[in-house]
């Protein structure tokens, strides 16, 4: 990765489960934008996460199925 301002420069490798995001700051009295990277990591989910989504989605899914009914008729 390389500053174009300045061109400070920093070898970056490609991590399996790695991505890598620019988030660009503006200020609002300048114009200066200032970029700065972050690293974010893949992870599991937990067991309670896990539990939780199932049980959105099959929410989600019976009023779905409601709407689709009620809208057909």
């Amino acid at each position: 990765m390389k500053c174009t301002r300045c061109g400070y420069e920093v070898e970056v490798k490609e991590e399996k489960g790695r991505k890598d995001s620019i988030t660009y700051q503006i200020e609002a009295n300048k114009r200066v934008a200032t970029a700065v990277a972050s690293e974010a990591k893949e992870r599991k989910l937990t067991e309670e996460e896990r539990e939780m989504l199932s049980e959105f989605y099959e929410i989600f899914l019976e009023e779905f199925e409601k709407e689709e009914e009620s809208s057909e008729e």
